[in-house]
């Protein structure tokens, strides 16, 4: 499928922000240059300097135009249990890498969480996400073998593996239960993330439940805490909250 094109329009003008065509401070085309010059419309324009905008990486100010703050990103949102809408909306560029892949025993935790014997096998994957070849996530996958046993490598380097996997085992997500802790990286996640041991990052262990009750994998994530922040959205329920 192509690209949209404010897509493509937000990738060439953050290509000339990192590569310094476009210095901080500097004010950049307006939307109506930019309309004339890639021969875009306006909305593309408009939602492409929003992205750009979104990312830290343009101040627009109201009646003077746009300018560049910074070559570097700011922290990405991420709205919790929808990570692949999140990253399509404010990373489409993210890559994931296959860092190991192996069928072994998990660790007693996760042997708990999955609700499997002891002795018993499941799949492990690693995997690292990228922009640019910047390491900004790594996370574990551990899926039992009867839902996980002839997942591809390209299956699980897929962005939006959680959503194409169950659709392909013929499952629906019911839940998932997540815990996230703000830790100091130890010195895997240093060198896997590119950071100085004790930088901080969240960890994330998500939970994955399917309608029958089974727990469908755990999923341990560690992302840089400079690169990300997580955002949770609370539904309530008015006819069922208490009075007081």
């Amino acid at each position: 499928m192509a690209m949209q094109a404010y897509l493509r329009l937000f990738n060439v003008l953050k290509e000339q922000i990192l590569r310094g065509d476009y210095v901080p401070g500097q004010k950049i085309p307006t939307e109506r240059e930019l309309c004339t010059h890639f021969g875009v419309s306006r909305i593309t324009a408009r939602h492409a300097l929003r992205l750009l905008s979104e990312q830290g990486m343009l101040d627009r100010q109201v009646g003077r135009g746009s300018y560049v703050r910074s070559a570097r990103p700011a922290k990405l949102p991420i709205l919790q249990n929808d990570f692949t809408g999140s990253v399509r909306r404010e990373a489409p560029n993210m890559k994931r890498r296959m860092l190991s892949k192996q069928f072994a025993v998990a660790p007693p935790h996760i042997v708990t969480a999955l609700g499997m014997l002891k002795a018993e096998k499941c799949l492990i994957a690693e995997r690292l996400d990228l922009i640019e070849d910047e390491p900004l996530a790594y996370d574990t996958a551990y899926i039992p073998l009867n839902l996980g046993g002839n997942i591809s490598d390209e299956m699980l380097i897929r962005i939006d593996f959680l959503e194409s996997w169950l659709a392909a085992q013929g499952v629906t997500l019911s839940h998932s239960v997540e815990s996230i802790e703000a830790k100091l990286a130890d010195l895997e996640a240093a060198k896997k993330l590119g950071l100085d041991q004790s930088s901080p990052v969240l960890a994330v262990m998500d939970t994955v439940y399917i309608m029958d009750g089974r727990v469908a994998g755990v999923f341990e994530s560690v992302y840089r805490a400079d690169r990300f922040r997580l955002i949770s959205t609370i539904r309530r329920d008015h006819n069922n909250v208490d009075s007081h």
